[in-house]
């Protein structure tokens, strides 16, 4: 499904919530059942102008609203995920050709070792000489190449622009409940839930490491005084244990940036040389850090500090069941 008809649909759930208004209402406003509309917001269904313009209608808004939204600066947006895409792109077209990496740097002056840093996304900046060379050399022109830098460019500052929204609806789910012991009222925060299991642990970041994936639903935490708290689904058997604690697959696991992480914390971890996990942090000695699995067939993650990119500790769980 297109990306503009993923955005429309999130755009659509997003303002919806502001409203307070549920999707089977909004369903009922349009003639829709509640299952069209649902997979309407995830993008998986088609909108035309005549339903477009009965859902601005039912949420108050002109159509334009949902082609408006304001778009990050390029600095908000990591490179780091810009240039490890425009390097899978360099590989797909090598592939296609047939190339090996020594082939591709032979025909533009460079080392096999270069042309794998240039894939895996580690060189910085690649001069418009160099990208005049490669293009040449997968027959491609410099305008395609370019063309889609920036479509990779803009399709993350559309994330980023997605989660920034998400995260400022400060207000959602701001539910008084019962006064506590202290006579002080007290509120249930919504926390955006992040991605899918079957996507896995987010792999793009923003450029203050928050994840970047699109927002599928809200939780809502008491006590939880973060607003850049952010909520994924737990995905794989690594954490499962025979006893307490144990983390099931399809668990939310809420993750608080303003937590401090202390050793044997359960924790979001982002390493150089690893994919995201979900572990229990374990500082050993000499500067190690091991990320444990609770479920002893998976190995532990082992690296130095210098190498861990980030650490979100967990502030609550809420079960499946």
């Amino acid at each position: 499904m297109p990306s503009d008809v993923m955005d429309i649909g999130l755009e659509i759930r997003l303002l919806r919530e502001r409203k307070k208004m549920t999707g089977k209402e909004l369903a009922e406003r349009v003639g829709l059942s509640q299952s069209q509309m649902s997979r309407l917001e995830k993008g998986q269904r088609r909108i035309d102008t005549k339903l477009l313009n009965k859902i601005a209608g039912a949420l108050d808004v002109k159509p334009s609203y949902f082609f408006e939204g304001g778009e990050p600066d390029l600095a908000e947006v990591d490179l780091r995920h810009v240039n490890r895409d425009i390097g899978k792109l360099i590989r797909t077209e090598r592939h296609k050709l047939h190339y090996t990496a020594d082939d591709l740097g032979s025909r533009i002056g460079k080392t096999k070792s270069y042309i794998r840093a240039v894939e895996e996304g580690e060189i910085d900046v690649l001069s418009n000489e160099m990208i005049a060379r490669i293009s040449k050399a997968l027959k491609m022109s410099p305008a395609q190449f370019f063309e889609a830098q920036q479509s990779i460019i803009n399709s993350l500052k559309r994330k980023v622009a997605r989660l920034s929204q998400a995260h400022a609806q400060t207000t959602l789910g701001q539910i008084p409940v019962a006064q506590i012991e202290s006579g002080e009222g007290t509120t249930r925060k919504a926390v955006p839930i992040i991605g899918s299991v079957a996507g896995g642990y987010p792999e793009e970041y923003s450029a203050d490491g928050m994840p970047v994936d699109d927002v599928n639903d809200f939780t809502f935490v008491p006590r939880l005084d973060d607003d850049r708290a952010f909520a994924l689904h737990c995905v794989g058997d690594s954490m499962k244990s025979s006893s307490a604690p144990s983390f099931e697959e399809a668990d939310i696991l809420v993750f608080s940036p303003k937590l401090q992480v202390s050793n044997r914390d359960f924790v979001f971890a982002r390493t150089e040389r690893n994919k995201p996990v979900f572990r229990q942090i374990i500082f050993d000695p000499n500067a190690w850090i091991r990320f444990q699995p609770l479920n002893l067939g998976y190995p532990p993650i082992i690296c130095n500090r210098e190498e861990v990119i980030a650490t979100f500790k967990l502030a609550s769980v809420v079960k499946r069941y």
